[in-house]
This record gives C-alpha cells, sequence and structure tokens, in this order.
C-alpha cells in the first residue's frame, strides 16, 4: 500500500497560495556529477558491462645476445581488458489526484506537472552527486554514538578515519528517508531505521539499534553495492578486483595515495603527489590535472597565501582575500558534497560515465503517471511514477589520478559547519 507524500498534504491549498514560485531551499549542487563526460560509443557485454580494451602487461622477451646469437623466446602479447557495468539508481514518486488537479490551477506555486518532475529530478540529482564520491555502497553516514539520538562522524567533533564518508555527519542524511545499519565491514546487517529528525551532526530514529558499534555504516535502503561506483572506489590503492581486473595481480591500476593522517595540507603535499603521478603516468597528463575538493581544503589552500599578501603603492586598503587557489596548471574544482578531509587529483578525460539508459523517468510501458492499485486491487486517487538511470562512472587509466586523504580539517568551512 503506498504512502502519500508530502504534496498531499497542502493540496487542498496550493490553488489559494499567492506567491510567485516554490522555492526549493534543499541542497541542489550537482557540480561533479556533471564533470564528466558520457563515453564514446563502447562495447557492450552482457553480463559484464562495458567493454574498456585494455594493454595492462607489454610484451616481453628482450635480451642481450651475442654476435650470431639466438633471441629469447617471445612473449605473447595479451589484451587485458576491463569492464564497467551500469548500476541503476532511481526514485519513485506518488501524488494523490486531488494535488495533481491542483497543480495545473493559476493560483498554483507548481507549474503543472512538468514543474513538479522538477522538484523530484532535483532530489534524484542531488543523490546522483553524492554517489560520485562514493564506492557503490551507498554509504550516507558512519555511527558514533547513541540510541535514539544518533551521533555520526563529522568533520567538527572526529578526526577523520581512513576510509571515506566519516566527514558529513547527518548532512547527507534525509527525513523520512529509509537506510540499512551495517557493521564497519558491511557484512554484518543490524537494522533498517528511518530518520524522524535530524540535526547537522545527528539523526533521530525510532528505536536504538541493538549491537550498534562505533564505526557502524548507514546506507540507503536496499541499496548495498548497488549504487553507481564513485571516485572512493576509482581513486584509491586498495587490493581486491578493479572494474574486473585484479589490483593484486596488476598494482598499476591502483593510484598514489598521500595518506596526511591529520595534518593539514600544503603545498609539498601537490609537489610529491604531482610527482608520483608523473612517475605513473608521464609528464602529459600529470600536468593536465583538475584538484576537486571539498570547501574545507579549498580554504586551507586558499589561505596559504595570506601572508603574502601586501600593500600595493599607496593604498589605503588592506586587502587580505583571495579568490581562488591554483598549483601550476592544476586548478581547484569545489565541490561541497566532496569529503572534507580529501582532495581528489583527476584527469578529466580519463572519467567517463558509462550509461546504458539517461536519466529520466520509467516510461516503458508509454505511461510517466500510472494508477496505484490501492488496497483492494481497484485503483486509487494516486498516481505513482519513478525516475532513475542505468550508467556507472569508470576510467581507462587509474594511473592518471591521485588522491591527497586524512587532510586536517580543524577550524576550516564544512557542510557541518554551515547549521552548527
Amino acid at each position: 500500500m503506498g504512502v502519500a507524500v508530502n504534496i498531499a498534504a497542502i493540496a487542498p491549498a496550493l490553488d489559494q497560495l499567492v506567491a510567485n514560485s516554490l522555492r526549493p531551499q534543499f541542497e541542489q549542487e550537482t557540480a561533479t556529477y556533471n564533470l564528466f563526460e558520457k563515453a564514446a560509443s563502447t562495447e557492450y557485454v552482457q553480463g559484464k558491462g562495458f567493454r574498456v580494451p585494455s594493454n595492462l602487461r607489454p610484451p616481453v622477451g628482450v635480451s642481450g645476445i651475442a654476435e650470431g646469437g639466438a633471441f629469447n623466446q617471445p612473449g605473447a602479447f595479451t589484451n587485458d581488458d576491463m569492464f564497467v557495468y551500469p548500476m541503476n539508481i532511481s526514485k519513485a514518486f506518488e501524488i494523490t489526484g486531488r494535488a495533481l488537479n491542483n497543480f495545473a490551477g493559476k493560483g498554483s506555486m507548481i507549474d503543472g506537472l512538468p514543474g513538479y518532475m522538477e522538484f523530484e529530478m532535483m532530489a534524484i540529482k542531488k543523490e546522483c552527486n553524492r554517489q560520485v564520491y562514493n564506492d557503490g555502497s551507498g554509504l550516507r553516514s558512519t555511527y558514533k554514538s547513541g540510541t535514539t539520538t544518533v551521533t555520526l562522524y563529522n568533520a567538527i567533533d572526529h578526526t577523520p578515519l581512513s576510509t571515506f564518508g566519516s566527514t558529513k555527519g547527518a548532512r547527507h542524511m534525509e527525513v523520512s528517508e529509509r537506510y540499512d545499519w551495517y557493521d564497519s565491514t558491511l557484512a554484518t546487517y543490524r537494522a533498517t531505521v528511518q530518520v524522524t529528525a535530524k540535526a547537522a551532526k545527528t539523526i533521530t530514529i525510532a528505536a536504538a539499534v541493538s549491537g550498534a558499534t562505533d564505526g557502524d555504516i548507514l546506507v540507503l535502503s536496499n541499496s548495498l553495492y548497488k549504487m553507481p561506483r564513485g571516485l572512493a572506489y576509482i581513486v584509491n590503492n586498495d587490493t581486491g578486483t578493479f572494474q574486473l581486473q585484479s589490483r593484486n595481480t596488476y598494482p598499476q591500476l591502483r593510484c598514489p595515495v598521500r595518506d596526511l593522517n591529520g595534518a593539514a595540507i600544503t603545498t609539498a603535499d601537490f609537489n610529491y603527489t604531482k610527482r608520483l603521478l608523473i612517475s605513473r603516468a608521464g609528464i602529459g597528463k600529470a600536468k593536465t590535472l583538475i584538484a576537486v575538493m571539498s570547501l574545507a581544503q579549498d580554504q586551507a589552500l586558499t589561505q596559504l597565501g595570506q601572508n603574502f599578501k601586501r600593500w600595493d603603492g599607496d593604498a589605503k586598503i588592506f586587502d587580505q582575500s583571495f579568490d581562488k587557489w591554483q598549483h601550476g596548471d592544476t586548478v581547484a574544482a569545489v565541490d561541497p558534497d566532496c569529503d572534507e578531509d580529501r582532495v581528489y587529483l583527476l584527469v578529466k578525460s580519463e572519467l567517463k560515465k558509462y550509461e546504458e539508459r539517461p536519466l529520466d523517468t520509467y516510461d516503458a510501458d508509454g505511461n510517466k503517471l500510472r494508477m496505484r492499485s490501492g488496497s483492494t486491487g481497484y485503483g486509487a486517487d494516486a498516481y505513482t511514477g519513478a525516475i532513475g538511470m542505468w550508467a556507472n562512472w569508470g576510467t581507462e587509466e587509474p594511473r592518471c589520478h591521485a588522491l591527497i586523504k586524512r587532510c586536517s580539517v580543524v577550524g576550516l568551512a564544512t557542510q557541518v559547519a554551515d547549521i552548527n
């Protein structure tokens, strides 16, 4: 049985409201989600996904020989194809008949069904942007302590963990959304909880979760490892499988990672990390980087130059501000959704969105809206629909990207701090 959406509660008043428009005041940034281009025409292999042709091992058989000597036995040329499998990220919605009728009224703040769909689309695009920084697990927060009022790891009260997802507090959680609660290894399911209220660092749930332990992880309900894989999966030096190849067998599939372990980021960290990239990818690609980072690290890097700002001539205004940060040809791409302690150094052209179905409504049956069956099966004065995409992010050359992680977040602007 369906649950009526919040819009139903205000439906009778929609035709009486006189505001010019309904203003969305929830977060809507989709900066990084739109940063990477769609992969060009790529072969799709059933059961594996989009084929990424790769040659990870050079042919062997080099030798030094005496005059007239025999060559060594040649080695076979091998294609080590990688594959990017598209995942499904989707969102259902429901509208009562009366709300739908009132959308068309002259006094309505919502401009018909297309106007309503804009709000639904903004919500899922926001989740897509958060997923850019994920590993496919659907993680939205990390548990610290508490029972029904739950404290989550955040950038103000806690040192960031070595893995991603420990700096946002409750900022990536939504009221009324459901989340599955797992242990820190994502092997043990504990419970499914629904958020009834949230603050910057905490959420409120109906009942305490049995066995809750510091470091437990909350993921979007029914989504564990069913979500698109983002930068936390692509840009790291972990072992295990990467795009159906083994990082144990091919360490060149790992990315250079600099772990600051809580130290403040400096120019030296970029000097060091970029030279590791030059060693792995060559000087050409290592110099075409963008640095995707949070507001916190953008602030930390910009402040490094404040000591060098001086008066200009006989000016009487002391201007100590800098508008942006840059390291050689590497410029910053600032996204509030990025983990507060991380800086991703990326070659934009080597990161792609492998898309089987673009973000749009599910309408294979010819309908964007369908009547809900109702509790007795004869229909209901409510209509449902869904929007989503089948896609994944991937890279042809992980060696071109690098990560600086666990940078200090002390005293810096973060998503948790803006409403704390």
